[in-house]
């Protein structure tokens, strides 16, 4: 975010200053922004700070609604999967459409390092990449939520029962 914020304000300084901003001044925020929604999506989950209905949730019992998050995890892995997949079809069938604000930026890299594949920074390919990856990436995080519930759950019903003094 710190990023984001860097480049709009000197983008803007720039437009103020010279008249005149860098053409990808106004692309690289929009998709470091996906970046950063998709990292901040699994993050969210796996610390369990994301949106969820509580005036509903808060009113079902303890045993039921551990239950009801294990399920809702698992629905959480497999939407994951599908949005990892969605964000591949997307990717392989219009990833090759190209940035305008970009070009400019793709080739001076390239011609800069000499590593002809940061001419892709120009399509579209790179940035729905992170759909793809904010995907897989709550897939995982729910993947880890699930097996935490169910640890507790575990734990919490084995330790339910007073232990017996053997003699």
């Amino acid at each position: 975010m710190a990023l984001i914020f860097l480049i709009v304000f000197c983008n803007a300084l720039s437009r103020y200053l010279f008249g005149d901003s860098l053409a990808w001044g106004g692309q690289i925020p929009v998709f470091l922004g996906v970046y950063g929604v998709m990292f901040g999506m699994a993050v969210a989950y796996i610390q369990d700070r994301h949106v969820r209905l509580g005036i509903i949730v808060d009113f079902i019992p303890e045993k039921p609604k551990r239950m009801l998050f294990m399920v809702v995890d698992l629905s959480v892995v497999v939407i994951g999967v599908l949005m990892s997949w969605s964000g591949y079809l997307f990717m392989t069938s219009r990833g090759s459409m190209r940035i305008s604000g970009m070009i400019d930026l793709a080739n001076s890299l390239q011609a800069l390092t000499g590593v002809s594949a940061l001419k892709s920074l120009a399509t579209m390919a790179p940035y729905q990449f992170a759909i793809v990856l904010g995907g897989a990436m709550l897939a995982i995080a729910a993947i880890l939520k699930f097996i935490e519930r169910l640890g507790k759950a575990l734990g919490n019903e084995g330790n339910s029962a007073p232990a017996r003094e053997v003699s």
